[in-house]
C-alpha cells in the first residue's frame, strides 16, 4: 500500500512538473511574440534586458536582440554587431544583418568601416561600394577599371552606389564609343527604351544616330523596315533589321512574313537569318493559336526545325483536330518528348480517330494505370478506376527526434507556432540544409505532425515521395474547410484543389502580381466580393487570414461558376486568367472538344492550371470520400466518334501527380 502511495506521489510530481513546465513555456512564448512583435513594426520595447533575462534558454530570444539591431542599425556601433555575430552567427538572419551593416557603411561612404565589415558579399551596389572603398584607400588602377566597365556594361539599370564608380569612367574618358555601343545593344534588346535615351547624351554622333534609327524600329517596325532609314547591309543595320522581324513578329506575323519576302528577294538578309526569322514569326503565330501557323512551320527549311518548332507543329495539327497529321507530327518527336504522358495521349487519341484502335487502345491502357491528367482521361476513356497508386510515405521515429533536436528545426517549430511564416520557414530551410532524401522524408512527417503543410509538401517533393498523397495532398485546414462547406455549397474538392495549386496551403503567399493567401485573392477581388458578401471591416491583410482568403476565394469561385454555366473547365480558367480572356478563347474555340479546347488554351500558366486543377480535384475526391469524380463528370460529354472506344471530353492536369 505505501509501493502504491509512493508511486501515484512520483506520478503527481512528474505530471505537475511537466504542467508546470509547460506553463513556464507558454509564457515565454507569449512574452516573446509581444515583444518580438514591437520590434518587428519598429516600436520600443521598454527594458529589453530584462524581458532577454526571463527568455534564458527560450530557442528564439537571440531575435529579440536580432531584430532591435535591426530597427536601429544606423544607431548601432560596430562592436555591436560583431558582438552579435560572434554570438549568434549560426543563426540563418546573421548573414542578413551583416549584408545590411554592410550597405549602411557604403552609404555614409565609411570606407574604414565598410573594409572592415566586407566579406565579399555579393551584389551590384556592394561591388560598387567596394570599388569606392578601394579608390579611397589606394587610387584608381587598371584592374580597378576594368572591374568598374564590367558593372556598366550591363543592359539595365544599375544601383545609386554606382553612380560615383562611372562618373570615374567618364570622367577618365575610359569607355570607348565601342563599348558604350555595346552597352546600348544589350538595353535595346532586353526592351528599356527609357533606358537608352537617357544614356545618349553620353554617345557619339554617329552612335546616337543609330540609337536614333533603333528607336524609330522599335517604336513602329513594319514602317521602319518596309522604308529604312539606315544601311541595312552594315553590320548594325542587320542587327536593327533583324530586332525590328522580331519585334514585328510579336505584333503582327501577317506582315512580318510579306516582309522577309522582299528582305529574302532583295538580298538584305541571308538564306540562313530570313530562315531564322521565318521560324521566330511561325512560332509566335502557333503561341497565339492561328491557322497559318502550321503550314508556315511545315515549310521551314530542315536547318531551322528543331524540337520547339516539332513540338508546336504537332500542338497546330492538334489545335485543327487534323489527326493523320498529328500522328506524323508525334512520330517526329524525339523520343523523350513522345515518351510524355501529354504525347502519348494524343497519340491515342489520334490513332483511334485514324482507325488504329488497337494501337491506340495498348497506349491508353499503360496510361490508365498512372496517377495525371492523362492518365485520369485514359481511365475515362476506358472505363476504368483511377490509379491512384499511393503509398504513404515512411516514418521513422528516431530519425524525427534527431532532426527535432536540431537548434534550426527547434527554432523553426516555434516560429511557426508563433504565427511568423517568413522566420520559419527561414529557420526550416537552415536546418535542412544539406539534406538528403531520407532526412527530408522525416522533415515531411515532422511538418505533417506540426499542422505545418505548405512545408510538409515541399519536404515529400523533396524526398521523392511522389505516392505518398497523404504528405503531398494533405486534407489541410479541414475544420475551416468545413465551416466554409456549412455555410454554402461548397465544392470541397475543387477548392481543396485550387488552394493545392495556388498556394501549396502556404497562409502567407503572395504572387509577384500581388494576388495573396491559400486561394491567391488580389485585393481587388476580395475587396468587391467582401462588399458582395457584406463583410465589413475588411483589408488587404486579411487575405493571409485563412478563413477570410477561404470565404471570398470560394464565394468568387462561386461567381465565375455561374458566370460560366457551372462549366468547371472555364471557370478553373477564369479563376487564374480571368474571365474576360475566358471570354475571348470561348468565342476562338466554339465547338471544340473539351481536351481540346483547353490545349488551345493560349497562355501557357492556365493552360497547365487548368489540366493540375481538375486531377487535384479527383485525387481531393478520393481522399476526402473514397471515390474521385470522373473528369469525364467536368462539362457534358462530346458524342463519341465511330468505333468502339469513346472519348470523354474532358480536362485535368498535364504533369506527373
Amino acid at each position: 500500500m505505501v509501493a502504491v502511495a509512493r508511486l501515484v506521489l512520483l506520478l503527481s510530481l512528474v505530471w505537475y512538473g511537466t504542467a508546470w513546465a509547460e506553463a513556464a513555456l507558454e509564457e515565454q512564448r507569449k512574452q516573446f511574440a509581444d515583444a518580438y512583435t514591437l520590434l518587428k513594426d519598429g516600436k520600443r520595447v521598454s527594458d529589453l534586458e530584462a524581458i532577454e533575462r526571463k527568455l534564458v534558454g527560450y530557442p528564439l530570444a537571440p531575435y529579440l536582440r536580432y531584430q532591435h539591431l535591426n530597427q536601429n542599425l544606423s544607431r548601432a556601433s560596430a562592436a555591436q554587431i560583431e558582438a552579435f555575430m560572434d554570438e549568434h552567427g549560426d543563426l540563418p538572419v546573421a548573414g542578413l544583418l551583416a549584408t545590411r551593416w554592410l550597405h549602411l557603411q557604403g552609404r555614409r561612404a565609411d570606407w574604414a568601416a565598410f573594409r572592415q565589415a566586407d566579406a565579399g558579399q555579393p551584389g551590384a551596389a556592394l561591388e560598387c561600394y567596394r570599388l569606392r572603398a578601394e579608390r579611397h584607400a589606394s587610387g584608381v588602377d587598371d584592374a580597378w577599371l576594368d572591374r568598374a566597365r564590367v558593372l556598366w556594361t550591363v543592359g539595365h539599370s544599375q544601383p545609386d552606389a554606382c553612380d560615383p564608380v562611372f562618373a570615374e569612367l567618364y570622367q577618365r574618358h575610359a569607355l570607348s564609343a565601342e563599348r558604350r555601343w555595346e552597352r546600348i545593344r544589350l538595353i535595346m534588346l532586353s526592351g528599356n527604351t527609357n533606358l537608352a535615351r537617357a544614356l545618349e547624351p553620353r554617345l557619339e554622333s554617329n552612335e546616337k544616330r543609330w540609337l536614333q534609327y533603333w528607336l524609330a524600329v522599335a517604336a513602329n517596325p513594319e514602317r521602319a523596315l518596309r522604308r529604312p532609314a539606315f544601311d541595312v547591309s552594315s553590320e548594325r543595320g542587320q542587327l536593327l533589321v533583324r530586332d525590328g522581324f522580331r519585334r514585328l513578329g510579336v505584333s503582327d506575323q501577317d506582315a512580318a512574313m510579306a516582309l522577309l519576302d522582299r528582305y529574302r528577294d532583295q538580298q538584305w538578309l541571308s538564306f540562313e537569318v530570313v530562315s531564322e526569322l521565318r521560324r521566330h514569326v511561325a512560332l509566335r503565330a502557333a503561341f497565339s493559336r492561328r491557322p497559318e501557323a502550321l503550314s508556315w512551320l511545315e515549310s521551314l527549311p530542315e536547318d531551322a526545325v528543331d524540337n520547339q518548332v516539332r513540338e508546336w507543329a504537332a500542338r497546330m495539327a492538334l489545335s485543327r483536330q487534323e489527326w493523320q497529321r498529328l500522328v506524323g507530327a508525334i512520330w517526329a518527336l524525339p523520343d523523350d518528348m513522345q515518351a510524355q504522358s501529354e504525347w502519348r495521349y494524343w497519340k491515342a487519341y489520334a490513332l483511334a480517330r485514324t482507325g488504329d484502335e488497337d494501337q491506340a487502345r495498348e497506349l491508353l491502357q499503360e496510361l490508365a494505370g498512372e496517377r495525371h491528367y492523362y492518365g485520369f482521361l485514359a481511365a475515362d476513356w476506358l472505363g476504368q478506376d483511377y490509379a491512384m497508386n499511393h503509398q504513404p510515405g515512411p516514418r521513422d521515429e528516431a530519425r524525427m527526434a534527431e532532426l527535432e533536436r536540431r537548434p534550426a528545426l527547434a527554432r523553426a517549430r516555434e516560429f511557426h507556432l508563433l504565427g511568423f511564416a517568413e522566420e520559419a520557414r527561414r529557420e526550416w530551410q537552415a536546418g535542412l540544409a544539406g539534406a538528403d532524401a531520407g532526412d527530408w522524408a522525416q522533415a515531411a512527417q515532422l511538418a505533417r505532425d506540426w499542422g505545418w503543410y505548405d512545408r510538409m509538401i515541399n519536404a515529400a517533393n523533396r524526398a521523392g515521395l511522389h505516392d505518398a498523397l497523404e504528405l503531398r495532398f494533405p486534407l489541410a485546414f479541414r475544420e475551416t474547410m468545413a465551416n466554409r462547406a456549412r455555410d454554402s455549397d461548397v465544392d470541397m474538392g475543387l477548392v481543396y484543389a485550387l488552394m493545392r495549386k495556388e498556394s501549396a496551403f502556404t497562409p502567407d503567399a503572395r504572387s509577384p502580381v500581388g494576388a495573396m493567401g491559400l486561394m491567391q485573392v488580389m485585393p481587388g477581388t476580395g475587396r468587391n466580393v467582401a462588399s458582395r458578401l457584406g463583410i465589413s471591416g475588411f483589408t488587404t491583410s486579411k487575405l493571409y487570414e485563412p478563413d477570410m482568403n477561404l470565404a471570398l476565394g470560394a464565394a468568387y469561385l462561386d461567381q465565375m461558376l455561374k458566370r460560366f454555366d457551372g462549366n468547371l473547365v472555364m471557370a478553373a480558367a477564369a479563376y487564374n486568367a480571368g474571365p474576360g480572356r475566358v471570354d475571348g478563347w470561348r468565342r476562338d474555340n466554339a465547338g471544340l472538344p473539351a481536351q481540346v479546347w483547353v490545349e488551345n488554351i493560349t497562355f501557357g500558366e492556365t493552360r497547365d492550371y487548368v489540366k493540375s486543377v481538375l486531377a487535384f480535384r479527383a485525387v481531393f475526391d478520393w481522399q476526402l470520400y473514397g471515390e474521385p469524380r470522373r473528369l469525364a463528370s467536368a462539362v457534358p460529354l462530346m458524342p463519341p466518334f465511330d468505333g468502339s472506344l469513346q472519348l470523354a471530353q474532358r480536362e485535368g492536369d498535364d504533369s506527373e501527380q
